[in-house]
């Protein structure tokens, strides 16, 4: 009864911690691009010049295209290596994949059927009929060219061990084999073959991601690589639609492409997406009719449903968690992780804070995909050893002082980093308000924007980093492959011989059942070290327009779907 007591009462603080931050963030302009947040100062022109566009088909528009309006954070970055939000969220529109998610379940992309060997070592993909919207065929050589132009360095890379499934793929990237010896085989214009470096029963799972998309050759040499993916004219496109305009960091306007292959059930003429950093800026234009999707933070929920706009939520398949510096002099002592993770209340951290999400259990967030059958969270169930417990977080915290030869909890003194959004200034705000209350350690706070996270990220310029990892390709691997290290890695980076080998296990595993088991013993293993600490599995508001229908939202990317939708 006592611990009840005292979780309402932590609530209620948090509440109110959280109600100060946000007052704050109010006050000073907390925003990716520093300006008035409840303004549209920072979106030039766009108001004012789409008002048109407001109804399905206004009344100037002769042609009565259905068109829909949505928003990015940022100017998409087609020609660089980073895969941001904005990218992953405008791409699916533009390009698409041998396979691609459906309503809810995988289908064939520019696939029409597929096969693979007894050991799941060898997949063969028959290509439809479709086109690249310059009237080009989409062909076997889409996927032999980019994959290797990729790792051979010609062209960007964001993550090479995205493609390391792929035989000898390690090998090219590190110049210790020629691209020619790759497994990526065109066996003709409409077959391509893919020769895996080892088992891998989930490939059409992972092949709906970007990296895994084909490119056609003699556009990129005709257009020529440093121009690609710069402007509207040098960005080819295989999905959907395709861009007719770009003016940067400010409108794209995405056209249906006449040469898709289903282009006849792609109902809506034309996607206007608007470069828009601030996301109270982005709620204020949906209610003014002048977009037709929004996300937004539980704060702005009264404003969406008082204007009459239906509020909902969808789990985005993230799991948001604190990535610990294993070379700071405190938090290399697992006993001192143990103690942090054991010392936070998830429950209350999501309900008193976030009121969207869940409390997380493990690493891989709920709904990824497990056997198919049962989902990966089904199948190994809970795997936090350390949750919330006071007791034994003041147990764990006085081991890890003794390990350290310190005295005292207030001799510890870490910073959280994270992003200046909403949701993460004031998560920040209550595990300060949480590890000082509960373990007596000193926590600082630190946010920024986006740019500057990101260097001192990669840099490992930080004690604690609050951050979030998404389902790139619906299978736990996405999220554990990125912990199997060896002793050459950077001593900030967790590195363990029982993770690697446990998950080099599940990776040679043929058996889908067993394969997840695997996993989640590798998971075990993360949380027992506490190599990192997971805290919630996000959720996320968002809201539809009342004039457009079928919109889908989901736990892999992309996150925002327009496939099936429809202007009324």
């Amino acid at each position: 009864m006592k611990k009840t007591n005292k979780r309402i009462v932590l609530r209620k603080g948090l509440s109110l911690l959280l109600a100060a931050l946000l007052a704050f963030a109010s006050l000073t302009g907390c925003s990716t691009t520093g300006k008035d947040a409840g303004t549209d100062k920072n979106v030039t022109g766009v108001a004012a010049a789409d008002k048109s566009n407001n109804s399905s088909n206004s009344s100037s528009d002769a042609s009565k295209e259905k068109i829909i309006n949505i928003a990015v954070s940022s100017d998409p970055s087609f020609a660089s290596d980073a895969l941001g939000d904005s990218l992953m969220a405008t791409l699916s529109l533009l390009r698409e994949g041998l396979t691609r998610y459906g309503d809810g379940v995988l289908v064939d992309g520019l696939a029409e059927s597929y096969e693979h060997n007894d050991d799941f070592t060898k997949w063969t993909f028959h290509l439809r009929e479709s086109g690249w919207n310059n009237g080009e065929p989409v062909t076997a050589d889409d996927w032999v060219y980019i994959i290797g132009a990729m790792l051979d360095g010609t062209q960007p890379l964001a993550f090479a061990d995205f493609l390391y499934e792929i035989k000898n793929a390690r090998e090219v990237y590190t110049k210790e084999k020629d691209v020619s010896e790759l497994g990526v085989i065109a066996v003709d214009e409409k077959t391509v073959v893919f020769e895996l470096a080892y088992p891998v029963a989930y490939f059409p799972y992972l092949i709906t991601h970007c990296m895994h998309f084909g490119f056609d050759r003699e556009y990129s040499d005709q257009v020529g690589i440093d121009n690609l993916g710069t402007e509207a004219q040098y960005t080819l496109c295989n999905g959907p639609f395709y861009i007719e305009s770009w003016e940067h960091d400010n409108k794209l306007v995405f056209k249906k492409n006449p040469y898709y292959w289903n282009k006849d059930n792609i109902k809506i003429d034309q996607v206007n997406v608007y470069v828009i950093p601030d996301q109270a800026t982005q709620v204020n234009l949906f209610l003014n009719g002048q977009l037709d999707v929004v996300d937004f933070a539980y704060q702005r929920l009264s404003a969406i449903e008082g204007a009459g706009f239906t509020a909902a939520t969808y789990n985005n398949g993230r799991t948001a968690y604190l990535n610990y510096n294993h070379s700071n002099q405190f938090l290399k002592n697992k006993y001192v992780r143990q103690a942090i993770s054991a010392a936070i209340d998830r429950d209350a951290l999501v309900n008193g804070v976030l009121h969207v999400g869940s409390p997380a259990d493990g690493l891989i967030p709920v709904g990824l995909a497990g056997d198919g059958k049962k989902s990966f969270r089904e199948i190994v169930g809970p795997n936090l050893p350390y949750s919330y417990d006071l007791t034994k977080a003041k147990e764990l915290l006085n081991k890890g002082l003794a390990e350290l030869g310190l005295s005292s909890p207030s001799d510890i003194t870490i910073t959280i980093l994270a992003s200046n959004t909403d949701e993460f200034i004031a998560v920040t705000g209550a595990l300060q308000q949480l590890l000082k209350e509960n373990l007596g350690i000193n926590v600082e706070v630190e946010t920024t924007d986006s740019t500057s996270l990101r260097a001192k990220r990669n840099a490992y310029e930080y004690d604690l980093l609050l951050q979030s990892w998404g389902a790139d390709w619906d299978d736990a691997t996405n999220f554990l492959g990125g912990y199997e290290r060896d002793a050459s890695a950077n001593p900030a980076l967790f590195i363990n011989e029982e993770f690697n080998e446990v998950y080099h296990q599940a990776t040679y595993s043929t058996d889908l059942t067993e394969r997840i088991v695997l996993l989640g013993k590798a998971e075990a293993v993360l949380m027992e070290e506490q190599a990192i600490t997971p805290l919630y599995y996000t959720g996320q508001y968002y809201s539809v327009s009342n004039r457009v229908t079928g919109v889908l939202r989901r736990a892999v990317v992309p996150y925002l779907d327009l496939y099936f939708a429809d202007v009324k």
